[in-house]
């Protein structure tokens, strides 16, 4: 694979290419080949047909850069071929080319995936700075060798808290510095990520969706919102729909996004987006929310034997939010053997601070609370970062305590 030796010269970059010519027509394709060979660019296969999937599995095999297609013999079958490329190789860039210079036409080849368009006439600066660019990309793509964690945030019961927690999560683990972070909206019916945070989305994750076909790195990102305190957002869409994703939709959304953020995480309410097996199958972490009730306990456990049972299960903490220590009918005690495990995090109660957060769109995580302490605890482990030791306070007990020893050691002096 090619190594690009500097993009401030496109045509010394370009010359490290290696391309693939798809052009049907012959005279096409020869006046193509002398242009690129006149440039020193490698063309290490040219296909007089649109190949079809065997061939097509041969010439991917040759893991070329750069993919040149001519669309005018068949558009359709060329669109088609556009698409099959860009899905089994998203590193490489496929340039559609044409003696037409419909805008139309350029347009449904974008949408099919392609990055480039040569236009007629063809001309040498074009072409390199177009492989140049193409060069950059893949260079880019090698670099990203390790995938960014999902964190799922999921609901044992609806209005158990999970936006809340999510939203504060993300900005708390933005402010451990440990990568980029962004938070995705799963609740593509009532979701409150972007109301929680003060803002109101031009796009949402509805856009993206939509667009399944369209999906790549450069499209997602005119998705996002930028929230003041640095925390990417894809947000679910302003307007109730009935739309339910595609797991493949959500697969590919998601494999993108963890190759762009090192924490993806995802507010997936109560699970009612129609992708909850996808979403579980690419979660590293769920973070389980429940509350001290019969009723959300008893969905929590049932929640967690459904994916202990699966194949591919990830690792559950469990969060008891709205922790009360002095609530007597419901005890952590009992709330541990109604889960049959122990509870990783108590968020404490605290109703007149989250529906102050929720009114004036500042989230807790920007203030001091007893809530954003937690959040902080629980963003420092995600981020692998060593848990701070936490300062002793001084009590009254502890300074009466400290008062009476120096009082006793005033006395053995005296």
């Amino acid at each position: 694979m090619a190594t690009i030796p500097t993009l401030s010269n496109p045509a010394a970059a370009a010359s490290a290419a290696s391309i693939a010519l798809i052009v049907p027509d012959s005279s096409r394709r020869a006046s193509l080949a002398r242009i690129l060979g006149g440039l020193h660019l490698p063309v290490l296969r040219e296909c007089p047909t649109y190949p079809e999937s065997r061939y097509l599995e041969e010439l991917m095999a040759l893991d070329c850069d750069v993919f040149i297609v001519d669309l005018d013999t068949n558009v359709d079958q060329a669109l088609g071929l556009i698409e099959n490329i860009c899905s089994r190789d998203a590193a490489a860039t496929v340039m559609a080319t044409s003696r037409s210079n419909d805008a139309g036409l350029l347009i449904r080849s974008m949408r099919a995936g392609a990055r480039e368009f040569l236009p007629e006439p063809i001309v040498a600066n074009t072409i390199t700075e177009a492989v140049a660019r193409a060069l950059a990309r893949r260079e880019k793509s090698q670099q990203k060798n390790t995938v960014g964690k999902i964190l799922m945030f999921a609901g044992a019961k609806g209005g158990s808290g999970v936006t809340t927690l999510a939203t504060n999560f993300a900005i708390a683990l933005t402010k451990e510095d440990a990568g980029k972070v962004l938070i995705v909206d799963m609740d593509l019916q009532m979701g409150e990520v972007a109301l929680g945070l003060g803002f109101t989305p031009q796009f949402s994750i509805l856009d993206a969706l939509k667009n399944e076909e369209r999906l790549d790195t450069d499209f997602l990102m005119t998705m996002l919102t930028r929230h003041i305190s640095g925390l990417a957002v894809l947000a679910s869409p302003e307007q109730y729909t009935s739309f339910h994703a595609s797991a493949s939709g959500v697969q590919k959304l998601f494999n993108i996004l963890r190759h762009e953020f090192a924490f993806v995480v995802v507010d997936a309410g109560t699970t009612t987006c129609g992708a909850e097996e996808t979403l579980l199958d690419l979660a590293d972490t769920v973070y389980l929310v429940t509350e001290v009730s019969i009723p959300a306990l008893r969905n929590a456990r049932r929640l967690m034997s459904f994916m202990a049972g699966r194949d591919r299960n990830p690792h559950v903490e469990v969060i008891l939010n709205r922790f009360n220590a002095r609530q007597i009918e419901i005890d952590e005690n009992s709330a541990t053997k109604a889960l049959a495990r122990p509870v990783d995090w108590k968020i404490p109660n605290d109703f007149p601070s989250v529906r102050t957060a929720e009114n004036t769109g500042v989230p807790l995580a920007l203030k001091d609370s007893p809530i954003s302490r937690v959040m902080h605890k629980m963003a420092v482990k995600a981020a692998g970062k060593p848990a701070l030791a936490e300062k002793r306070s001084l009590t009254l007990r502890g300074l009466f305590s400290m008062n009476g020893q120096l009082e006793c050691a005033d006395a053995k002096r005296s």
